[in-house]
């Protein structure tokens, strides 16, 4: 229930929201929503103190839901009364007046709610003074789940796990960290939850090279709520032999006299200092003024879930993230722990079962060795039961994963909560946009608005907050260094699938369960074929206030009658995503939706959308995909004030072809919020509309139309926020006007150009460029590898029709990633010692006459290679192992991770 203040928050927002209180002071219960705003202020005063004590004081419990459910329900009678009053004010005077008896009713009705709102407050408060809640904000109160994980940790490190599989280069790496070197560094192992964090640092602590190595170890465990005085007296306690009268001395010292005679000590030593479990930078900086540096090899070793906690210790030390395990590690550490003893291991009748069991652990150690534990004791026919209930056995078959996941999430400040739990809404190992998840955020209010900062800015610092405390995975990053893709591990995944069942913030509805109860549910996410069961529940449903429906790529779903599955199920929704619903009109009775703020249609056959949809005023972003060839949309949506993302494709490529997919208009008055504009045909609506769309960061246009060019290229630079641009084009003349927009930083072309522009008339920003189509005959490398900011190139097909490239030494200083695709006239790539210097990924796919350039044996810092269907690769390439015995073995034989696939000639 660590959610409900941000509940309470969210109402008091909306409480604030200048259209709701315009609603409020032209119907006249202003004094009524005054009073609740001012009592739910109060309520948030003691829910942050509350939840910390509700999990072992089931009375604090059962008030922290009752303030809940009254949150919920005040911000159903308000939301449900603007929808009512809603039709009226859209209509002119003289119709309007058809309505007042209905605003009359609403009006009424309203009071009556406020009433039953009021009498629940007043026994709520009278409640937290019979039940001595009030005094919920004294002591300090520890869960008794937490206390025993303390415990835990407090246990010596010198009892180290038995079952230690997979780390033995992460072992070698740290000892080396620790033993190499004079600066008193910091060296920091930080991951998730379950990781090892711990069992590894134990390794490394009782390695006997290290215990050698240092004149004094301590190993000093903090967590989360450590005390000042008594941390630094563990420390005296772990380094120091102390008589009976310098004890009494030490108890009677203040911070400063005990940091001292640590830092005292430790000057004349070698020491090595373990802090194990530490959250806060605070706990850092409480401790530094006693670790003196004193050039002789000393170091801090500490293990966090944090990052910024790791940078903030010591800013030129990389901290060491722990990997999850390899499949072949999984199997080896399952079958230590569920078979202890046995040189056999796995039976062969469980081997194909069980390697089910342990994927679904998808790589985190404490998982397997839990799931492990747990089979260790069951017979071999129930093993199949236990797979079935994988997720149910991880939270009830242990205590010590769930309580290191929840203290995570415990620790979360208020303000991130709601958006952790916010990710179980997402299938199982989904790979989620990290744009995507934003613009959610936003729909849900669940982004703080900071000053005049977008709040898209603010949801991509909540984001990278989760990915630095390891609630997330960072999964890509995009050109510009910013997050891409994320994803959530399963066990972070089923607790906020628990804890959100239990706040009421969300429901998950899948084929492998039951249909729900969503009574009580704001949001409800639906999965594959549980939809038709889903669709009679829109009786039940009048709190929802988010639908996610996501069906399988090659399924399809129809939602018969959708405007009553729309209307009449979900009148208060504020997100709407259907993923692979077959439909082909939204009806235009969606413009009852107002409060709908989030609108996702992807994957459908959608040929136009309805005007109506003008009326929702409230609509921040619409996404739509579509298999049809154009999609229309209504000229009267280019004036929706709060639209910031309109982003429309094509479900198949056919707009890498010249069409696009939005026609022209001629006007975008009113639009100005708009951030994202994709694809939209060019026409001569640019000259005006580029002006006023002031805040534009992303634009895909279909420049097919010659006649268009001059317009474009004369009002493109008006769009002085522009970060990305993707062009669709059957010929582009020139690039030149492009080095005027100072922000753009990624670059798409899809059709032919004429000629690559000296490199100083290209935006200087650049990090991403790719070329298409292009049928560019001058070597493009040697322009491009003067551009000093560009990470990702890619050049795919037939954007070069020579037959040699060239990179000379020095040339791409900063770039990571390239990719050559169907470059079929080239035969030679020349890559002189120093070129590229930075280059992490190399793809070659389908350039059919290259072979691999004398050069690539220099680039020591490539990680991955991979070379596709790449026909001149003959057989003496591949002979003996993975051609390591072949005749360009040497070229790649120092990269790590390469990928080959290959046809032979016919």
């Amino acid at each position: 229930m660590a959610s409900v203040e941000s509940v309470v928050k969210l109402l008091l927002q909306k409480l604030a929201d200048p259209l709701i209180q315009e609603a409020i002071f032209l119907y006249g219960v202003r004094d009524q929503i005054e009073w609740l705003e001012a009592e739910f202020t109060q309520m948030q005063c003691f829910l942050k103190d509350a939840d910390a004590k509700q999990e072992g004081d089931e009375r604090v419990k059962s008030w922290v839901r009752n303030v809940r459910d009254v949150a919920y329900y005040a911000e159903d009678v308000i939301d449900t009364f603007v929808f009512k009053i809603a039709p009226s004010r859209q209509r002119g005077r003289i119709r309007r007046y058809a309505f007042i008896f209905n605003e009359f009713i609403a009006l009424h009705k309203v009071g009556l709610e406020i009433e039953r709102i009021k009498n629940k407050i007043h026994m709520i408060s009278e409640s937290r003074l019979a039940y001595g809640i009030e005094n919920i904000g004294q002591g300090a109160g520890t869960s008794s789940a937490g206390k025993s994980l303390r415990e835990w940790r407090l246990t010596s490190p010198l009892v180290e796990e038995p079952d230690f599989v997979g780390f033995e280069k992460d072992l070698k790496e740290l000892v080396a960290r620790l033993t190499e070197g004079d600066r008193r560094c910091v060296v920091s192992v930080v991951g998730m939850g379950g990781l090892g964090k711990t069992t590894i640092t134990k390794k490394v602590y009782n390695n006997t090279h290290v215990k050698t190595h240092f004149d004094s170890c301590a190993w000093i465990s903090v967590s989360q709520e450590f005390g000042v005085r008594d941390l630094l007296q563990n420390i005296i306690n772990c380094y120091m032999v102390l008589s009976e009268e310098e004890l009494k001395k030490v108890e009677k010292m203040d911070v400063f006299q005990l940091r001292h005679k640590i830092s005292k000590y430790l000057q004349k030593k070698r020491y090595l200092m373990v802090l194990d479990d530490i959250w806060t930078n605070e706990a850092w900086d409480v401790l530094k003024d006693a670790l003196p540096d004193m050039k002789n090899g000393s170091r801090v070793m500490l293990t966090t879930r944090n990052k910024d906690v790791a940078l903030h210790a010591d800013a030129r030390s990389t901290p060491y993230e722990l990997r999850f395990l390899e499949t072949n590690e999984c199997w080896e550490l399952f079958c230590r722990k569920t078979f202890p003893g046995q040189d056999t291991g796995c039976p062969q009748e469980l081997k194909q079962l069980g390697r089910e069991i342990v994927g679904k652990c998808h790589g985190l150690p404490l998982a397997i060795v839990v799931i492990g534990g747990l089979l260790s004791r069951k017979e071999a026919w129930e093993w199949e039961n236990v797979r079935k209930s994988i997720s149910y056995q991880l939270v009830e078959g242990q205590s010590r994963i769930s309580s290191i996941l929840f203290l995570s999430y415990k620790d979360l400040p208020y303000h991130l909560k709601p958006c952790f739990l916010y990710l179980g809404i997402f299938p199982d190992d989904y790979e989620f946009q990290a744009t995507k998840l934003i613009q959610l955020w936003a729909a849900e209010g669940l982004l703080q608005q900071r000053g005049d900062e977008a709040v898209e800015e603010v949801g991509e610092d909540y984001l990278k907050e989760l990915i630095q405390r390891s609630m997330i995975q960072l999964v890509k990053r995009s050109s510009s260094g910013g997050i891409k893709s994320c994803r959530i591990h399963d066990l972070l995944r089923d607790l906020s699938i628990s804890e959100a069942k239990e706040d009421k913030f969300h429901q998950v509805h899948h084929e492998n369960v039951d249909a729900p109860s969503t009574s009580t549910a704001r949001r409800l996410a639906i999965y594959r074929n549980a939809l038709t069961e889903c669709t009679s529940l829109k009786s039940s449903t009048p709190r929802l206030r988010s639908v996610f429906i996501h069906t399988q790529v090659d399924e399809r779903h129809y939602i018969e009658k959708p405007e009553k599955f729309l209307y009449q199920g979900f009148k208060l929704l504020r997100v709407l995503d259907l993923h692979g619903i077959a439909i082909k009109k939204l009806p235009s009775e969606i413009n009852g939706l107002i409060h709908l703020r989030y609108l996702g249609c992807t994957n459908t056959w959608l040929k136009r959308l309805p005007s109506s949809m003008a009326n929702l005023h409230n609509l921040q972003t619409l996404i739509v995909t579509t298999y049809q060839k154009v999609l229309n949309i209504p000229s009267i949506m280019m004036k929706m004030q709060q639209l910031r993302h309109l982003q429309v494709g094509l479900g198949s490529r056919r707009a890498y072809y010249g069409q696009g997919v939005i026609e022209q208009y001629q006007q975008f008055n009113g639009i100005s919020n708009l951030q994202t504009l994709t694809w939209i045909n060019a026409g001569e609506w640019m000259y005006d509309c580029f002006g006023k769309l002031t805040n534009l960061r992303k634009l895909g246009i279909c420049l097919s139309e010659e006649k268009y060019h001059s317009i474009f290229y004369e009002s493109i630079v008006k769009l002085e926020c522009l970060e990305s641009l993707v062009l669709l084009g059957c010929k582009f003349p020139s690039l030149v006007r492009f080095v005027h927009l100072p922000k753009l930083s990624k670059l798409r072309l899809f059709g032919k150009l004429e000629k690559l522009p000296e490199y100083t008339e290209l935006p200087t920003n650049l990090t991403k460029l790719t070329l298409s189509h292009s049928s560019l005959e001058q070597d493009p490398l040697v322009t491009l590898e003067k551009l000093k900011n560009l990470r990702i190139l890619r050049l795919l097909m037939h954007s070069y029709e020579g037959v040699r490239m060239d990179c000379s030494s020095g040339g791409f200083p900063r770039l990571e990633s390239l990719h050559l695709e169907q470059l079929l006239q080239l035969r030679g790539w020349i890559v002189e010692e120093g070129a590229m210097p930075s280059l992490l990924h190399l793809r070659i796919r389908c350039c059919w006459q290259l072979t691999l350039p004398e050069g690539l044996q220099h680039m020591t810092t490539l990680k991955r290679l991979e070379l596709w269907d790449m026909h001149l690769f003959d057989k003496s390439f591949f002979e003996g192992n993975k051609g390591k015995n072949g005749r360009d073995w040497y070229k790649i034989q120092h990269i790590p991770s390469i990928d080959i696939t290959y046809r032979e000639l016919s």
